[in-house]
């Protein structure tokens, strides 16, 4: 039986191969790699050949390009060398000109990434212009970012239960759910009084093992009839259910300090602030274990933790 080859395939084809399965078509790759796809064609066809395995389903009754399970082993692989390369590359131009660069890469599910840690982002470069942040997206009890080339994860763990916080873990913040809306839909004057809740729809998101963020848990506490109970509409995630009340959609329960931006900005108002309900979750930062660190992470995760200690404006309404 013949040694099998133990070289690794040119990088052309590896990029290749990870445009087309990032981009599911080889037309857009081609123009992304700015080649022509019978050139994209023709790499993967020599890099299934150099590997004796079929990476991609594609042609037929497949309108996308779809990984096998051999490729989807090795997209993830192939991306994060990928990534690691574009940092170094980047390093190397930035020391060329006198100034070193870092970059952290970082995974939050989506409405941590875009409610509370965008922002947070944004005001961190600029104090740290010499450092690049990366921000991935991962589902709230997903562990696929411990196979990335991720230097620091955001973590929604209960206080108790199978997704609490581990030894190491570094605390973020807790949260505290409050009844929100666009300041458009409720007077001033009629905030904070309970009979506003049977004049608009309610909005509730898809949350497990989070009475707080259910309407039937803030009836009773609102003083609402049963007659009073109307069926909330239902949407996945938090950073939908926010968009949809500062749309003027209706009235929905937030998870502070996750909403502390709209709060901040005035496009969601609280209504009824004393009557908040602490949350059943968190939040905690996680460090990739045996990690390279030098001082740009730290200096992340201090700025962070001071960011998730600062209260909010609503928890001082005037």
């Amino acid at each position: 039986m013949p040694d099998l080859p133990n070289r690794t395939p040119p990088l052309a084809a590896l990029r290749a191969f990870e445009a087309v399965a990032r981009l599911g078509s080889l037309s857009r790759a081609a123009a992304e790699l700015n080649v022509t796809k019978s050139a994209v064609s023709h790499q993967l066809r020599a890099l299934e050949a150099d590997l004796g395995v079929t990476l991609l389903r594609r042609g037929g009754t497949v309108r996308r390009a779809e990984t096998t399970g051999a490729g989807a082993d090795l997209l993830a692989s192939v991306q994060q060398a990928l990534t690691l390369l574009e940092a170094a590359c980047r390093n190397v131009r930035a020391a060329a000109r006198g100034k070193r660069r870092y970059t952290l890469n970082v995974s939050a599910n989506p409405s941590l990434a875009s409610l509370w840690l965008a922002p947070r982002i944004g005001r961190f470069i600029e104090l740290h212009p010499d450092i690049d942040i990366r921000v991935y997206l991962h589902a709230s009890q997903d562990p696929a970012w411990k196979s990335q080339d991720i230097d620091l994860a955001f973590l929604h763990v209960r206080a108790m239960g199978p997704h609490n916080a581990e030894p190491g873990d570094i605390p973020l913040m807790t949260e505290t759910v409050v009844p929100v809306c666009s300041p458009a839909l409720v007077p001033e004057a009629d905030r904070g009084d309970p009979r506003i809740f049977t004049r608009h729809r309610w909005l509730e998101e898809k949350h497990i093992d989070s009475p707080e963020t259910d309407w039937r848990t803030w009836s009773p506490r609102l003083g609402l009839a049963e007659s009073d109970w109307q069926e909330p509409m239902v949407l996945s995630g938090l950073s939908t259910v926010a968009a949809a009340a500062a749309a003027g959609v209706g009235i929905a329960l937030g998870r502070a300090p996750l909403i502390d931006e709209d709060l901040a900005s005035g496009r969601l108002v609280p209504l009824v602030p004393q009557l908040r309900m602490a949350g059943s979750w968190g939040y905690v930062m996680r460090i990739q274990p045996n990690r390279p660190m030098d001082a740009s992470l730290p200096a992340l995760v201090e700025f962070l933790a001071a960011e998730g200690r600062s209260p909010g404006a609503w928890q001082n309404p005037a």
